[in-house]
């Protein structure tokens, strides 16, 4: 299997005295011991993550007692190897924040959740350290039947991923009702980092804008995108700020189909749905995961179609939860919701006009260094519903009026 360049170089220290090491501190048995050596293994495809270098093992160990076990695990490493990947990285607390959520923010999550009857399912937290390595190492739970998916192609097995979120959200909302420092610690500034993609931005209007000028039918868009180029940017700073308007929450911020584990059925169904990588975990607007739900995790036919009612059956779920959870405050309103989500629209425009293109093409074949560099060329200038859903999407956009005309 071909894997991400980072990941051909394994660390000399992610080696068997290691393990070891974190087996016994796993299990609480310092007489534990491997049964043999540790082989390590890529952590995902190409084309599945960007933000650590990932890896894969099998754990197979002896208790004092005598008893054999095993574990297999994955592995988050910050990026050591030189390029744009560790310069965007190397400044923050990207790796610190995750560590936090695993070990503090979750297991309290879980546990309120099932007081009222809620499951709240996540990888277990084997075992992490910011020295002198930085390193996440999480339960691989494949091996328990999740396993990560395409786009949804349905409504019905959007809803999962939809109270998964959703509880996600409430849950921290009475957190931080019990708490006020909650949100001070983990406060937004994820926007920050947007600023490094200045290069992929304005490649990204200079291809969508050639592929207008060559296009019919997108005349009466080219002037609003020219006038967007030095603007998108800082509105999706903006965008990022926490809400003034509705319930601020704890967004995931990276909530798209390759951050979702699933469960199926016989039929291939989608009846589960976990969140996994909460790097860019941030105290903001709930439009930030909302967006992400409506443009990066469902087929273009399923947004179109549902939209309304995905933004609905959240709103329901969320009000609902805050409900059973103890809420004291006044919860927002569905019309308060939608005009956040219109507020936000930087966001989403972001998406299209980003990210969008990048669903036509084979992700295994990305290069995100290239990508985020500014340096990928658009894949989709060919296709017909690429051609389609930007005309009416940036349409869209100038009738709401998150873009000037």
């Amino acid at each position: 299997m071909q894997c991400p360049r980072d990941e051909n170089d394994v660390p000399e220290w992610l080696n068997d005295e290691f393990f070891l090491q974190v087996i016994r501190e796993f299990t609480h048995d310092s007489g534990a011991r491997l049964c043999h050596g540790c082989k390590i293994r890529p952590g995902t495809k190409p084309g599945e993550h960007f933000a650590s270098v990932m890896y894969r093992t099998t754990i197979h160990y002896r208790s004092h007692s005598g008893k054999e076990a095993s574990l297999d695990v994955i592995m988050k490493i910050k990026p050591y190897r030189a390029g744009l990947k560790k310069e965007v990285l190397e400044e923050g607390d990207l790796f610190a924040r995750e560590i936090q959520i695993y070990s503090k923010v979750l297991p309290e999550m879980r546990r309120r959740l099932e007081e009222i009857g809620e499951t709240f399912n996540y990888p277990r937290l084997v075992f992490a350290a910011d020295h002198p390595y930085t390193i996440l190492m999480l339960e691989d739970v494949t091996g328990k039947d999740w396993k990560t998916g395409g786009y949804i192609t349905s409504f019905e097995e959007i809803v999962p991923a939809i109270k998964t979120i959703a509880k996600f959200h409430a849950a921290s909302v009475v957190m931080e009702q019990d708490d006020p420092s909650f949100s001070v610690q983990h406060r937004c500034n994820v926007a920050e980092k947007f600023k490094a993609l200045d290069g992929m931005l304005k490649k990204s209007f200079t291809d969508l804008l050639h592929f207008m000028r060559s296009t019919d039918g997108f005349e009466h868009l080219i002037q609003p995108v020219e006038k967007l180029q030095g603007k998108l940017l800082d509105n999706l700073v903006a965008s990022y700020a926490p809400s003034t308007n509705c319930l601020n929450v704890l967004v995931h911020g990276d909530f798209h189909s390759k951050n979702l584990l699933h469960q199926y059925a016989a039929d291939g169904r989608v009846t589960d749905t976990m969140l996994i990588d909460y790097q860019i975990c941030s105290w903001t607007t709930p439009a930030v995961d909302l967006y992400y739900l409506l443009d990066t995790i469902v087929e273009q036919t399923v947004k179109e179609r549902h939209r309304e009612a995905m933004v609905f059956l959240y709103y329901e779920e969320f009000r609902r939860l805050l409900h059973r959870l103890g809420w004291v405050g006044r919860v927002t309103s569905l019309q308060e919701l939608h005009m956040e989500l219109l507020c936000k629209g930087a966001i989403e425009l972001f998406h299209y006009v980003a990210l969008y293109a990048y669903r036509f093409v084979d992700r295994s074949k990305i290069d995100f260094e290239a990508l985020l560099s500014g340096k990928a060329t658009n894949p989709a200038a060919s296709s017909p519903v690429y051609r389609r859903v930007m005309r009416e999407v940036l349409t869209r956009f100038l009738h709401q009026g998150v873009m000037e005309p």
